[in-house]
């Protein structure tokens, strides 16, 4: 059964890494808040719910890389392997631009909660695992496996993981938790961010940095819902002004991803996993 899933994976990288996002896509859709509601208040069940169902994908999904040998070359390596760390420093920019409310005193945490506080913590930290290893570590590797052997098609492989990535997000309109204007803007530069998470992760020879700069960037993104007389919700609008301005202040993610790429060494045959994707 493994070596038929290592050769579709081999033959048909799309195929296959849509498969996978659409399984841990439904496997992160349970609404298991709605049980647990019962017992805690919404916003708790809601974090909880996030954190185990996306725990749980996280180690199916790490499961899976291992069983096709791509551990390494879906970025988890040893330190003495990491290169070139520093070239993730946009995303601390970014980090500090998304929290700057937090930081100007605008808006304070609220420290009578901290249970919730660190549910919220958690909740992105494994936004950051889930999301990373699902298409930088997976799909994006499974496509490298194919298509990596040059420039060209390292390009290929990460604008089509980073569009997929970008695509994922309109589950939030799907769901109903999001406007359609609002799911397409966050289809757009999250789009950006594939490309720059991608790049980064092949140029520091890691997964590590993107996982841990995506967890810090989404725990700034909405600490309105943890804040003293701040609101929590699940719903979320944006009007043509405001998106424009999102999008052209993330653009520069999707620039300096292509940049970066241009470095990035095309793999050799003797490169990839014998054990992992063969080819016949």
């Amino acid at each position: 059964m493994l070596q038929k899933i290592r050769t579709f994976a081999n033959r048909y990288p799309i195929i296959f890494s849509s498969v996978v996002m659409v399984l841990a896509t439904i496997l992160t859709e349970i609404h298991a808040e709605e049980w647990l509601k019962k017992y805690i208040d919404y916003q708790s069940a809601c974090y909880i719910t996030g954190i185990v169902e996306q725990g749980v994908v996280s180690v199916l999904l790490i499961i899976l890389i291992a069983k096709l040998g791509l551990l390494e070359a879906a970025g988890f390596t040893r330190p003495s392997r990491w290169k070139q760390l520093w070239l993730i420093w946009p995303i601390l920019v970014y980090s500090l631009i998304n929290g700057s409310d937090l930081f100007t005193g605008a808006i304070k945490l609220d420290l009578s909660k901290p249970v919730l506080i660190m549910l919220y913590t958690i909740l992105y930290i494994s936004v950051g695992f889930v999301e990373e290893i699902l298409f930088r570590g997976v799909m994006l590797t499974v496509l490298l496996q194919k298509w990596g052997n040059s420039l060209k098609g390292i390009y290929f492989s990460v604008i089509l993981s980073s569009v997929l990535f970008g695509i994922l997000h309109l589950v939030n309109f799907v769901m109903g938790r999001y406007s359609l204007l609002a799911a397409v803007t966050q289809t757009g530069f999250a789009l950006f961010f594939g490309v720059f998470f991608s790049a980064c992760m092949l140029r520091n020879h890691s997964i590590w940095p993107v996982i841990f700069g995506h967890a810090l960037f989404d725990f700034f993104g909405n600490l309105n819902a943890i804040s003293i007389g701040g609101t929590f919700s699940r719903s979320h609008d944006t009007s043509p002004q405001a998106a424009l301005i999102v999008l052209l202040i993330t653009l520069p993610l999707l620039l300096y991803g292509l940049f970066i790429l241009r470095k990035v060494k095309p793999m050799s045959l003797s490169d990839r996993p014998k054990a992992s994707l063969p080819t016949t």
